[in-house]
């Protein structure tokens, strides 16, 4: 199986990335405020999210799913593309999601799946991939997410992601909230140090 690529390491990285530190918390708190924008787009992006022992979703997973379900079903893209490869065991978070996205009424055409990344980043690059011609993609993802996945979207190619909030239970529950906001903080400074 293919995966994303694994960069060198760069002793200057953890010096860049403290430096980056400031700015990537404005930006993650910046982007828990977003909201959702209408309009037409190429594609919806569901990124990936932890699948459960049994195949069963998280909950992030689920309200991903059924918030990218609802885009499809008020027409707002043609295609819905589900990311993530499977960790411990399969199935994979893609292969779960598209699950829910039939059981939701998505077509079985209109629904592509990236099942080899393992991060953000990845899902993001092999979707691209998948969707060679797609200008504006709708990213559907958590609101402590969504900065970084919008700054990784521009990087890997989409001119023109538009942010999709997904009020998940993780996102409802504070210390989980705090937790998960406190990790994009550090993963978007190491975003923009260029790690």
């Amino acid at each position: 199986m293919e995966t994303t690529p694994l960069k060198r390491w760069d002793p200057s990285l953890p010096l860049r990335a403290a430096t980056e530190l400031p700015a990537a918390v404005r930006e993650v708190l910046a982007g828990t405020r977003l909201e959702g924008h209408g309009g037409l787009a190429d594609a919806i992006i569901v990124l990936g999210a932890t699948v459960l022992p049994g195949g069963e979703p998280s909950g992030s997973l689920r309200a991903r799913a059924e918030a990218a379900a609802s885009l499809w079903l008020a027409g707002r893209a043609p295609l819905v593309v589900t990311t993530g490869a499977h960790h411990q065991r399969p199935p994979g978070e893609a292969v779960v999601a598209r699950r829910l996205l039939l059981e939701l009424g998505v077509h079985d055409g209109a629904i592509v799946m990236e099942e080899k990344s393992r991060n953000t980043h990845g899902n993001l690059l092999f979707a691209r991939g998948l969707v060679p011609e797609a200008e504006r993609v709708i990213i559907v993802t958590e609101p402590f997410h969504l900065a970084r996945a919008l700054l990784i979207a521009r990087q890997v190619g989409f001119p023109d992601p538009v942010p999709h909030p997904v009020l998940s239970p993780a996102w409802g529950r504070p210390l989980d909230r705090l937790r998960l906001t406190a990790r994009d903080c550090l993963s978007m400074a190491l975003v923009r140090a260029g790690g």
